[in-house]
């Protein structure tokens, strides 16, 4: 009987554990990496909803691509180098500010250039009251120009 009670209160505390809860524990301590389904869902939320969308997603990793606009010395979040990048997307319409401490990223990049990261989603800041336009402030991780084909 007392076998029957342990193992019974074994299953219990697997099946909390693993309840809607522990999906957000875990994130916390790692957040997720978010790619193409956070851009489709960004552009599926009704336009009155996009901004609680984004707060949700505060903090954590975003992967992104986008073309070079500039890259200047307008430096914030300990970081010296803001990498602007024109989102590819239509709809909404995002420019994203990465902010890098590599000086390679000055030399390298140009104006064209597709360029991809990896980094911490810390900010966005909206560009009109219609919502279809938006700066994302990323502190990168990585990034790497990507190579097209055709050149």
């Amino acid at each position: 009987m007392r076998v029957i009670r342990t193992a019974a209160a074994v299953c219990a505390v697997l099946i909390i554990s693993s309840g809607p809860y522990s999906g957000d524990l875990r994130s916390q301590g790692n957040p997720q990496v978010l790619a193409d389904e956070f851009y489709a869902r960004l552009q599926a939320a009704p336009v009155i909803r996009r901004d609680f969308f984004l707060d949700a997603h505060l903090n954590k990793i975003l992967v992104g691509r986008g073309r070079v606009v500039a890259v200047d010395t307008a430096g914030r979040y300990k970081r010296r180098y803001r990498i602007v990048l024109a989102g590819l997307a239509a709809s909404p319409k995002i420019t994203f500010y990465v902010y890098a401490d590599g000086d390679d990223y000055r030399t390298l990049l140009e104006a064209g250039d597709l360029f991809e990261f990896k980094g911490q989603f810390v900010v966005y800041t909206p560009l009109n009251s219609r919502r279809d336009a938006y700066i994302f402030d990323i502190v990168m991780e990585e990034g790497a120009v990507r190579v097209e084909e055709g050149e």
